[in-house]
């Protein structure tokens, strides 16, 4: 059995300018998501200024800029921030009390916490307590936690359904919005199996899949469709393919909601 391979540890903090829980004009004020014994979840997605902070490894590259490039251009009136806390695991992160504390320094709207330890073969179990603690702790200031579950390695499907399901069960344990980005990943390979959405090494996403998994914390985050989003080139894609990502992302929050339901 094996981890999957992640980038060094390191702790990075950049910041930079710049959906999933419905759409359309919501109410300035959080809204109250539904109670469980395990805490509520705020929903940030109408605040004025989106402040991210994304814990995670090198599966995280980029995507707090792609972020900022999607809400700067469809939401010209709001305003994005972006810093990303970068380490191997989440554990290990969260064994840096500064890197814990970022969640009750700043104002911050949204928590991505992406890390945890899996087996390949899920066969061995990993610990989740750290994961937990990191939710909780952006629950208690009013932060919106968005789990990240990692796309599956090139030619293992399965593995997109067995770390999605992992990360459900550690929501189950501390309430969290659970991002089904593996699922939407095997949806749009399914649709056009000749998009390279992974890097050379078969492990890491290409330029292409960051935009994938981007346009899924984009409809999270704001609430807003990713399906709506017109034609943009700095995406870098074809607009035909940027067209069936948008489509598939909401069509897949649709059938997976990543938060609880109000």
């Amino acid at each position: 059995m094996s981890i999957k391979p992640l980038a060094i540890s390191f702790i990075a903090f950049i910041g930079l300018n710049l959906t999933a829980c419905g759409s359309g004009t919501k109410n300035d004020e959080p809204k109250q998501l539904t109670p469980t014994p395990t805490g509520n979840i705020v929903d940030n997605s109408a605040v004025a200024d989106y402040r991210l902070v994304i814990y995670g490894n090198s599966h995280s590259s980029q995507l707090g800029s792609i972020i900022e490039t999607l809400i700067s251009d469809q939401l010209p009136n709001k305003t994005i921030e972006t810093v990303t806390i970068s380490g191997r695991f989440l554990d290990e992160i969260a064994a840096v009390t500064a890197n814990v504390e970022q969640l009750e320094k700043n104002t911050w709207s949204h928590a991505i916490f992406q890390g945890q330890k899996y087996s390949q073969s899920g066969a061995t179990d990993y610990p989740t307590h750290a994961t937990e603690r990191l939710i909780a702790k952006a629950k208690s200031n009013n932060i919106t936690p968005i789990l990240f579950p990692e796309h599956p390695q090139r030619g293992d499907p399965s593995e997109a359904e067995r770390v999605y399901n992992l990360h459900q069960s550690i929501s189950q344990q501390e309430l969290s919005c659970v991002a089904p980005v593996g699922l939407v990943w095997n949806r749009v390979l399914d649709v056009m199996p000749t998009v390279e959405l992974h890097h050379a090494d078969g492990n890491h996403a290409s330029y292409a899949g960051k935009v994938l998994t981007a346009m899924t914390f984009y409809e999270i985050i704001t609430g807003e469709l990713a399906d709506a989003i017109p034609y943009n080139p700095a995406l870098q894609l074809d607009q035909q393919q940027q067209a069936l990502f948008g489509q598939i992302v909401t069509q897949v929050l649709l059938e997976h909601p990543a938060c609880p339901q109000s």
